[in-house]
């Protein structure tokens, strides 16, 4: 299973998600129910790069997610 690990407010997020084949980032996000309104303020990270919402996810990965400061 793919592992997800939110930091910070985004902690209660984490989990595991069966993946059978490769799968799109951006089609993973919607399965995680993150609130609409902080989604584009996300990034996600997979072996300390930065990950695109096309990336491929496969089910033996691990992914930490961040939401980034934003606004001023």
């Amino acid at each position: 299973m793919a592992k997800f690990f939110g930091h910070g407010m985004l902690e209660s997020f984490s989990g595991e998600i069966k993946i059978e084949k490769e799968e799109k980032l951006e089609k993973i996000i919607e399965k995680m129910n993150l609130p609409e309104n902080l989604k584009e303020h996300i990034i996600f990270l997979r072996n300390h790069l930065f990950l695109d919402k096309d990336d491929l996810i496969k089910d033996e990965d691990e992914v930490h997610f961040y939401i980034l400061p934003f606004g001023g």
